[in-house]
């Protein structure tokens, strides 16, 4: 199978470990910052109010950052994350995955036992961090909490055999345990879909 016509949950669910392409691939946390600083202009060329720009940008950069954060020194095989975005005036799209240890094992040293469905329910929901003793944690708290006030959002994360699914434009419940679903596609690592519309 050839990178290039892979996509990032096939890529971050593969059992073959393939290098995808240099036009998605950050192997370094430097070439990921690059790339949402120029998300960052082009969204304010397209005339996103630099608020909403500015929140955009943090939780890409905590989504990114987790990747490198959770992983130094510990990748399985494929170090970096895929990362692409797609982006004009009035929609953006963001994905990001990697071939990492996931939240479950990142979690494990803390929270023995654990299993996928509780631990993206810690994740999302207490402060709580595989990093300890470091004063962490709140990262994905964050990007929920961001993603709650923002219009128009559709949020997908997954790690491990459990997905979480959030999004504005459905009456759905805020509770982090009613966003999770199980899914028979398993990844290693983590997969992140987010894509916000314009507020008109």
């Amino acid at each position: 199978m050839r990178a290039i016509s892979m996509n990032a949950l096939v890529w971050s669910s593969s059992i073959k470990a393939i290098q995808p392409s240099a036009e998605v691939y950050c192997q370094t946390r430097d070439i990921v910052q690059a790339r949402i600083e120029s998300i960052r202009s082009v969204l304010l060329q397209n005339e996103w109010d630099q608020s909403t720009t500015a929140l955009i940008i943090a939780v890409m950069g905590e989504l990114t950052s987790n990747v490198f954060d959770h992983n130094l020194g510990q990748w399985p095989d494929v170090p970096g994350c895929w990362f692409e975005f797609d982006l004009d005036q009035s929609h953006i799209s963001m994905t990001v995955a990697d071939r990492g240890r996931g939240v479950r094992s990142s979690l494990l040293r803390i929270r023995p036992g654990i299993d996928d469905r509780e631990a993206l329910r810690i994740a999302f929901s207490e402060h709580v961090t595989g990093r300890a003793p470091e004063k962490r944690g709140n990262g994905l708290k964050f990007v929920m909490n961001v993603l709650r006030g923002l219009p128009g959002v559709t949020f997908v994360y997954q790690s491990g055999a459990m997905i979480l699914s959030y999004s504005t434009m459905k009456d759905q419940s805020h509770q982090i345990p009613d966003l999770l679903s199980e899914t028979p596609d398993c990844i290693q690592g983590v997969y992140a879909k987010l894509d916000i519309q314009k507020s008109i």
